[in-house]
């Protein structure tokens, strides 16, 4: 049997749910987008959800939002998928990053103060929830009051992660400490709606902005038209003195996109946020269980299990296994060993400054972020998702000890 990394869970009730909107009178921007939209407002926190076709659209209409523009430097974490920095690119800015913190493997709040000293100070600073685990928001929001940058978490890795600052807790996505968040509901993620992500804010004003952008840039709202003279956007009514808008009338007012989502894909969403918190407590169970089976690989040096911060409740996306100074095999010959045994990993990720687009357009020295290029030296992620069974999770950690020790 092969071992994948990750899939998705998908349930009768799943598929019921998308059968009951095939049968509907919607499709598409229908009552089920909102509905995925709310529930995602519940879960979080956050004023405003905008749900739109998949993660990296989120992220590219959040710094849209922003006024992310040419020549604006944008921060973000070089151990990401690479979406994390095209969402700059996209908008004509210039990607760059800051080191890692190797405690959390996420965006370190202490190289990217380094950056702003020596500048210029970014426009934005994206810190990614790595695997799950909530990046130092709080940290990051002290940093952009200090020096005057947005933030936007992407936490694509992270719904249903939580995070404890003096004794209250934040859900990843409530923009508690940030001005906007993003989500991905790709099918390894923890909840799928086949592709779909979302941007989730506080501001009325970014999410105005967010929504018109993600629909072509139209406006519909009366109270937000702009012009509003006949013959285009005014009616007369019945007498003299009544004046109504035509129902039909709509103005574009920005250059916008076609990033909206189906009611087909916020059903299946909807469904799964039904079942986050068995999800959550799977994942837990099966990174608990890695744990302890592998303390004694861990006090050997022989492997690195992943951080867990006292101050966090992850929902694991992935289990990040990083390879020890007394291990006896090579990363890269230890996934390839792995996958002769059924048991195929992955790496998350090369890190995005080694891409050959980022590699030819950016100047910088050979060991500019060391921890990053440590990390993808000796990391991969092993198996890790709701269905997988202890009996796959004990192969896994048999086939370890005999190829790792």
């Amino acid at each position: 049997m092969k071992i994948p990394y990750g899939r998705q869970s998908i349930s009768e009730e799943d598929i019921q749910a998308v059968v009951e909107v095939l049968r509907s009178d919607w499709l598409t921007q229908g009552p089920k987008v909102r509905e995925f939209e709310q529930a995602l407002c519940e879960l979080t926190g956050a004023k405003h959800c905008i749900a739109v076709c998949n993660g990296t659209a989120a992220l590219h209409l959040a710094c849209l939002a922003l006024g992310v523009g040419p020549g604006d430097v944008g921060i973000t974490s070089p151990i990401s998928f690479v979406a994390s920095a095209n969402c700059i690119a996209y908008c004509g800015g210039i990607p760059d990053f800051a080191d890692i913190d190797p405690r959390t493997l996420c965006l370190s709040p202490d190289e990217v103060e380094k950056k702003c000293e020596r500048g210029p100070v970014p426009k934005v600073v994206i810190p990614v929830d790595f695997a799950g685990v909530p990046a130092d928001l709080p940290h990051f929001r002290r940093l952009a009051d200090k020096y005057g940058f947005y933030l936007i978490e992407d936490a694509a890795h992270a719904i249903g992660s939580t995070y404890t600052v003096d004794g209250q807790t934040f859900a990843c996505g409530s923009c508690a400490h940030t001005d906007l968040a993003t989500f991905s509901f790709h099918p390894v993620k923890t909840i799928t709606t086949g592709e779909g992500g979302a941007v989730m804010t506080n501001s009325d004003n970014f999410a105005e902005k967010v929504r018109r952008l993600a629909n072509h840039g139209i406006e519909r709202d009366p109270e937000r038209l702009i012009y509003r003279e006949l013959p285009c956007g005014l009616s007369e009514g019945k007498n003299s003195n009544s004046v109504t808008l035509n129902y039909w009338y709509h103005e574009m007012q920005d250059l916008g996109f076609n990033a909206r989502i189906t009611d087909l894909q916020c059903a299946l969403g909807l469904s799964q946020l039904k079942r986050l918190e068995i999800f959550k407590n799977k994942r837990q169970d099966i990174v608990n269980l890695y744990n302890q089976k592998l303390e004694k690989m861990v006090k050997n040096k022989f492997i690195i299990r992943p951080p867990w911060p006292i101050d966090a409740n992850p929902c694991f996306h992935l289990y990040v296994l990083r390879l020890g100074k007394n291990s006896l095999i090579s990363r890269n010959e230890l996934v390839y060993r792995l996958r002769e045994n059924d048991i195929f990993c992955q790496i998350h990720y090369i890190p995005i400054f080694r891409q050959l687009f980022y590699y030819n357009k950016l100047n910088f020295d050979e060991d500019i972020y060391p921890e990053a290029d440590l990390y993808f030296k000796c990391g991969l992620s092993l198996p890790l998702f709701p269905e997988l069974n202890y009996q796959s999770v004990f192969y896994v950690i048999k086939c370890l000890y005999a190829l790792i020790t």
